[in-house]
């Protein structure tokens, strides 16, 4: 594996083709996806005892189900005899998994049957010790559900750190009954490495116009007023900004267009009325509630579009409350490939035609092929395909935007009047601190030991 070191020059933000490559590759599956605290999925998934989905830590398989007495368990996807999947379908309900090759038969993680077993090995195989393996820490948190292979490791709350503050008030919105995650799962491959997909989501708005400047334009002469749920779409006033999350300590996430204003408030407000009144009700009750939560803050931001959960939990649609909030997970499968899974949640005790219009517009910018997606995605194929070849690894990538202003506030001065006491370093919507947070850490992670087996 090449020296880490060399590949990024934190003096200058510059980032060599290196690091995306296959021998750093298999490491990372170790440091990375072997220590950190990942996400698995959403309390709402497994609602009664004895559901069950299947799921990806990094590469590893892994079965996430409430057992018997309601507690949610996370276990390997891997017979304990010769090493099968032991659950091969997506998600149901099942007190038993049963190997297909040899039938052992496990229970809440419990081996309860081999066949034969008197016969095969005399009576004396130990059912105690050879259950389902699993996963050491495993958390609820807020509905989120997060695993993590290390043992040691941080709680999952020092983990979120800042986030946690972002989460609570703009995507869980608990005192609202919560979150629930409408059935299904988007799959498709993008052939790049998972960090530049990551990343993405990390805080680069500086590539939306650019990058996406076909579909604003097709907002602005769109007569479906199912898709005008943007503040550029309307014309609402708004300040943003995007934040850098545990910035310079810790693990990085990060956010992007958390906004602060009327004008997300009016856009939702606008296209509420067209589902009715009992839909405008339910926007003034979020904006009451919310208001209600920051009382002590002169200045509440209404939301946040999107961002990274450090290393692979991307989250957009949080911005608006006829949005339907998108996780997304980019799970690994190569030096030079990425498969997201998108789910979908609506908030729980949203009226039905909210629910139906925050599914709509998700699916309509998120899904396989939708109008955002297939912009991004055709983009980070481009950029795998230039990298790591000799000629290309000479010169390193630019990832120094914003530096010289990293630290100063970057409200207007109609915000100014208080401390900045949002959590985490608040920069310009334009700026890479974010990324530059991603890669400190991922660096950080690479050159310490692998986990320890359990």
């Amino acid at each position: 594996m090449p020296d880490l070191r060399s590949l990024i020059d934190q003096k200058h933000w510059l980032i060599g083709d290196q690091v995306f490559a296959q021998d750093i590759y298999q490491r990372e599956l170790e440091t990375v996806f072997g220590r950190c605290w990942l996400f698995v999925g959403h309390d709402s998934m497994v609602p009664k005892p004895h559901d069950y989905f299947t799921h990806f830590m990094g590469e590893t398989g892994v079965i996430v189900q409430r057992d018997g007495a309601g507690r949610i368990r996370g276990y390997l996807n891997k017979c304990r005899h010769r090493g099968n999947i032991v659950c091969p379908y997506d998600r149901g309900n099942a007190k038993n998994f049963s190997c297909a090759y040899h039938g052992w038969v496990y229970s809440d993680g419990k081996l309860i049957g081999v066949p034969h077993s008197d016969e095969a090995y005399a009576g004396g195989i130990n059912f105690d010790e050879w259950g389902l393996v699993e996963i050491p820490k495993l958390q609820s948190w807020g509905g989120l559900i997060f695993g993590c292979w290390d043992p040691d490791a941080i709680s999952l709350d020092d983990y979120l750190g800042d986030a946690r503050w972002y989460l609570e008030h703009f995507l869980l919105r608990e005192k609202l009954g919560g979150l629930e995650v409408i059935p299904g799962v988007q799959r498709y491959m993008v052939p790049t490495n998972w960090k530049i997909v990551s990343e993405n989501l990390a805080g680069d708005h500086y590539h939306f116009m650019v990058t996406h400047g076909g579909f604003v334009e097709a907002l602005r002469k769109s007569e479906d007023k199912r898709i005008a749920l943007t503040g550029v779409s309307t014309g609402g006033r708004f300040h943003a900004f995007s934040v850098a999350l545990n910035h310079d300590h810790g693990v990085p996430h990060g956010i992007f267009q958390l906004r602060s204003g009327s004008g997300q408030l009016e856009t939702d407000l606008t296209a509420a009325e067209e589902l009715g009144p009992e839909a405008v009700a339910w926007v003034h009750e979020r904006q009451r509630v919310l208001e209600e939560e920051l009382k002590d803050f002169k200045h509440k931001p209404y939301s946040f579009q999107g961002g990274n959960i450090f290393p692979n939990l991307g989250l957009t649609g949080v911005g608006s409350a006829l949005y339907g909030k998108a996780f997304m997970l980019h799970h690994p499968r190569g030096a030079d490939r990425t498969e997201v899974w998108t789910w979908c949640a609506v908030e729980k005790n949203a009226p039905a035609a909210v629910k139906e219009r925050a599914r709509f517009v998700l699916m309509q910018r998120f899904a396989a092929t939708g109008m955002v997606v297939s912009d991004d995605s055709a983009i980070f194929e481009r950029i795998a395909e230039n990298l790591n070849t000799p000629p290309s690894r000479q010169w390193p990538m630019h990832y120094a935007m914003a530096m010289a202003q990293e630290g100063e506030d970057p409200r207007p001065a109609a915000l100014a009047g208080e401390p900045q006491r949002w959590p985490g370093l608040l920069t310009q919507t334009f700026q890479e601190t974010a990324q530059r947070d991603f890669y400190r850490y991922w660096s950080e992670l690479m050159n310490t030991n692998p986990a320890p087996a359990n």
